[in-house]
C-alpha cells in the first residue's frame, strides 16, 4: 500500500468524520484528498463548512486513536502533551492513562511512539485543511467579504497548527541558533509532494505572515464570527502573541497580547470558583456544545466528570507550585492540601477536622501511599468511627467537597449529576489524593463544560511577561495586577527584578493550571524541573507517587522535542534527516 502520510494534508477529513480512524491506520494509507475541491470549495458556503470542520477537529471523538486514550481534540492534547509533561501536574489520571513510558518522558524521543504520531497528526491536520481552503478560496463563488473572512479564519487555523508543531517538535529559541536550526516540516500548499524541514525562523515568519494577513482580512471583511468556537481577529492576535513568545519577540508579544485582550477583563474569583462550567465574558475561544458525550473534556478532566468520579481521583497539583502561592491567594481553595483544614472546620458538622495537623498528611496511619500512581487519604468513612485512625481525614475529604460546592455558585444546577470524585448516590467521596483539584467542573449526564482554548488572563500574563522582558516594568506590573488583584485580597505588586519575573511566571502557572500551557512555558523559559516523590513522615517531600517521580534537565530529549514520527520520515523524502539533530 502506498504510504503518503501526514505531511500529505488531511484535507477536510475532520469535517467529513474521517479522522475517526486510528492514527497508525491513517499513516499507512493514502490520504483521501478527494473531498472534491471543485465541489467543497466551489462556493463560500461550502468553504465555510470546511472552516467549521477545522473548528470541529478541536472538539471531536477520535475513536480509535490509542494515544492518548479517549482523545477528543484540544482538551485531550493539551492534557497529554502540555499539562502531563510539565512540572505542575502530578495527576493520577495522567499516570494511569498515559503510563510509565509517556508521563516520565521515556518515549518522547522515540520515532515509533504513538503519542508522537498522534501529536504530529493533530498539528498537521489543521495545516492540511487550511492549505486546501487557501489554495481554492479565491475562486469560490460568493461575496468578496465572505471570501475575505474565510481566508482569515483558514490562515488563523494554519498558524495555530504550526504554533502547536513548534511547541512540541521544534527547538526552544535559545537552542535554535537565532532561528537557524531546522524545526518542523513547512508545507505552504496542499498536496502530497515532498516537503522540507523549515528552520525555526522560516516557520515563525510564515506564521507571522499568515496572522498579519488574517488580521487585515478580518478588518476588511467587516464580518463577525457566529460562535465562540470559531476564530476571529482577537484569536488571531492571541495566536500572534503565542508565536512571538516562542521566538522571544517581546515587542510583538506585548502588542498582540494587548490587542487580543482589549475590552475583556479577567473573571472574578467567584466566576473562577464556578469551575469553567459555562462560558463567561473572559472567554475568547472555546469548544462546541457537548455532543461527544463521554469523550468530552468534562468527562475526563473535571473533578466531577464521569472518569474521575468513577476512579475517585483525577487531576492533582504539584505541591511545589502550591507552596509558592501567597497564603491569601483564593486559588489555593481549589486544591486538597493541609491548609484546607481551617476552611473545612468552619463548616457546621465538620468541626472535628480541626484536630488535623499538617504533618498528618504524611502520616502512614492516615494516608495510603501507592508507589504506583497515587498518594491518597484512607478510604472510607462508612467503616470508620470517631477515634479510629483516619476518621478525621476522611471527614476532611467530604468537607473539602462541601467547601468547593459552597464556593461554586453553579453547583446547584438542576442537571448537576454528581459531586467531585464521587459516584451517585454517594453524596461525597471519602478519600482524596494529596493535591486533588476542584478547579474544573462539568454538568449533565455527559459532562458539559466550557473548556477554554484562549482567555483574557493568558493575554494579560503574556503582556506582563513580554513587557518585563522588554524593560517596560510599569506595564508588567499593571498586567500582573489585573490578574492577581482578582485572586488575592488587597494585592499590591511590590516585587522587582528577578523576583518580579518569578511572580509573573508563578501567576501564569497557577492561573492557567490545567489549561494546557505548562510544558511549553517551561520549555521556552529554559528551566529544568523535578516532580518530587512523596515520603511518609517527611512533610518537606513532594506529592508524586515514587514510581513516577523524576527530574528533567533543559537538555533532556534533544531539548524537550518530541520525535518526528518514523512513518513521516520514511514517506517524506523532502526531509533531510541530518538536520534533525
Amino acid at each position: 500500500m502506498k504510504k503518503n502520510i501526514l505531511y500529505g494534508s488531511l484535507i477536510g477529513l475532520s469535517s467529513l468524520g474521517l479522522l475517526a480512524s486510528c492514527a497508525s491506520d491513517y499513516l499507512d494509507e493514502t490520504p483521501i484528498t478527494a473531498i472534491g475541491t471543485d465541489v467543497a470549495m466551489g462556493s463560500t458556503k461550502a468553504a465555510k463548512m470546511a472552516v467549521l470542520g477545522m473548528a470541529r477537529a478541536m472538539y471531536t471523538q477520535y475513536y480509535d486513536i490509542s494515544a492518548p486514550r479517549g482523545c477528543s481534540g484540544e482538551g485531550t492534547f493539551n492534557a497529554a502533551y502540555s499539562d502531563a509533561l510539565g512540572p505542575d501536574d502530578v495527576s493520577y489520571f495522567h499516570m494511569r492513562e498515559l503510563g510509565i513510558n509517556w508521563y516520565p518522558w521515556k518515549s518522547m524521543p522515540l520515532q515509533s511512539s504513538t503519542y508522537c504520531t498522534s501529536a504530529w497528526m493533530y498539528c498537521y491536520n489543521f495545516v492540511g485543511q487550511a492549505n486546501t481552503i487557501l489554495d481554492n478560496i479565491a475562486n469560490a463563488e460568493g461575496e468578496e467579504t465572505d471570501r475575505q473572512f474565510i481566508e482569515a479564519q483558514a490562515r488563523t487555523f494554519r498558524a495555530f497548527g504550526y504554533i502547536k508543531a513548534l511547541q512540541y517538535f521544534g527547538p526552544r529559541w535559545q537552542d535554535s541558533n537565532n532561528g537557524a536550526k531546522h524545526a518542523v516540516v513547512l508545507r505552504k500548499e496542499s498536496g502530497t509532494s515532498p516537503a522540507p524541514l523549515g528552520t525555526m525562523q522560516e516557520v515563525i515568519d510564515f506564521i507571522y505572515e499568515d496572522l498579519d494577513t488574517a488580521e487585515k482580512l478580518y478588518q476588511e471583511s467587516g464580518l463577525k464570527r457566529n460562535a465562540s468556537y470559531e476564530p476571529d481577529i482577537y484569536v488571531a492576535y492571541g495566536l500572534h502573541a503565542r508565536a512571538a513568545l516562542l521566538c522571544q519577540d517581546w515587542t510583538t508579544a506585548k502588542d498582540k497580547a494587548h490587542k487580543a485582550r482589549e475590552g475583556r477583563e479577567v473573571m472574578s474569583m467567584e466566576e473562577y470558583y464556578n469551575g469553567f462550567l459555562v462560558e463567561n465574558d473572559e472567554y475568547m475561544w472555546t469548544n462546541f456544545d457537548n455532543d461527544i458525550y463521554y469523550s468530552s473534556p468534562g468527562s475526563w478532566f473535571s473533578c466531577n466528570g464521569s472518569y474521575p468520579s468513577n476512579w475517585k481521583r483525577g487531576y492533582n497539583i504539584n505541591i511545589d507550585l502550591y507552596n509558592k502561592l501567597d497564603p491569601n491567594d483564593g486559588r489555593r481553595k481549589l486544591y486538597f492540601m493541609p491548609d484546607r483544614v481551617a476552611d473545612v472546620a468552619a463548616i457546621p458538622g465538620y468541626e472535628d477536622v480541626a484536630s488535623i495537623k499538617p504533618e498528618d498528611f504524611w502520616n502512614e496511619s492516615t494516608m495510603v501511599v501507592s508507589e504506583v500512581n497515587y498518594v491518597t487519604t484512607y478510604p472510607d468513612i462508612y467503616y470508620l468511627e470517631p477515634g479510629d485512625p483516619g476518621y478525621e481525614m476522611s471527614l476532611l475529604v467530604s468537607g473539602f467537597v462541601q467547601l468547593a460546592a459552597n464556593n461554586n455558585t453553579l453547583s446547584d444546577m438542576s442537571d448537576m449529576v454528581r459531586w467531585p470524585y464521587a459516584m451517585s448516590p454517594d453524596p461525597f467521596p471519602t478519600s482524596m489524593d494529596l493535591g486533588a483539584s476542584v478547579k474544573m467542573w462539568s454538568h449533565g449526564n455527559y459532562n458539559d463544560s466550557a473548556y477554554p482554548y484562549m482567555r483574557a488572563a493568558e493575554m494579560y500574563l503574556t503582556e506582563a511577561e513580554a513587557a518585563y522582558m522588554a524593560g517596560d516594568i510599569a506595564t508588567a506590573k499593571e498586567c500582573l495586577t489585573a490578574v492577581n488583584s482578582k485572586r488575592i485580597p488587597d494585592y499590591v505588586c511590590n516585587t522587582s527584578g528577578d523576583a518580579l519575573l518569578d511572580e509573573i511566571r508563578t501567576c501564569r502557572r497557577i492561573e492557567l493550571w490545567g489549561e494546557g500551557f505548562n510544558f511549553q512555558d517551561f520549555k521556552r523559559w529554559n528551566l529544568p524541573f523535578e516532580k518530587r516523590a512523596f515520603k511518609a513522615g517527611d512533610p518537606t517531600s513532594g506529592n508524586t507517587a515514587s514510581t513516577y517521580a523524576f527530574k528533567v534537565e533543559t537538555s533532556t530529549n534533544n531539548g524537550w522535542r518530541l520525535a518526528i514520527p518514523q512513518q513521516e520520515l520514511d514517506a517524506n523524502p523532502g526531509i533531510d534527516r541530518s538536520l534533525l539533530k
